[in-house]
């Protein structure tokens, strides 16, 4: 939670991991919903859903977390979005955990990659379908000729 200090120790997270759970420290990346949040208490978080599965709520480990807007975050979080579709066809293995608070987690085989994910993201929200292959293609050629 940016801002505020989490020390991890909810039942959310015991539940998941039980004896094993992670020492999250300031500055841990977590992917969790909030359960509780107020201005006078510390956010409660939860890495598991209702059932007790962790359905891809995690520590995020690695990778880079980029800033975008929540009009981004609702398209991303899309299951037929085409914004999607030219990372798909391009890169072989990344991943995307896309918040609803704006940020935007991306790990990658490569850090070229990583840089080409996070370029393609920051332009890609207002241009039409047949535009955002072309944009990819011409956002890793400029990466791969700085190399």
């Amino acid at each position: 939670v940016q801002g505020s200090e989490s020390r991890g120790g909810s039942s959310g997270i015991n539940a998941e991991y039980g004896r094993n759970k992670p020492d999250l420290k300031i500055g841990s990346l977590v992917f969790a919903k909030v359960i509780a949040a107020n201005k006078d208490v510390e956010p409660e978080l939860s890495c598991v859903n209702k059932n007790g599965k962790s359905n891809g709520l995690q520590v995020l480990e690695g990778g880079h977390l980029i800033s975008c807007s929540l009009g981004l975050c609702r398209k991303l979080r899309q299951p037929t979005t085409p914004l999607t579709a030219p990372l798909i066809a391009h890169f072989k293995l990344f991943e995307l955990v896309v918040g609803m608070n704006g940020r935007v987690w991306i790990h990658s085989d490569s850090v070229k990659h990583t840089l080409c994910i996070s370029m393609y993201l920051g332009r890609c929200e207002y241009l039409p379908e047949e535009e955002l292959m072309p944009l990819l293609k011409d956002i890793v050629k400029r990466v791969e000729s700085s190399a």
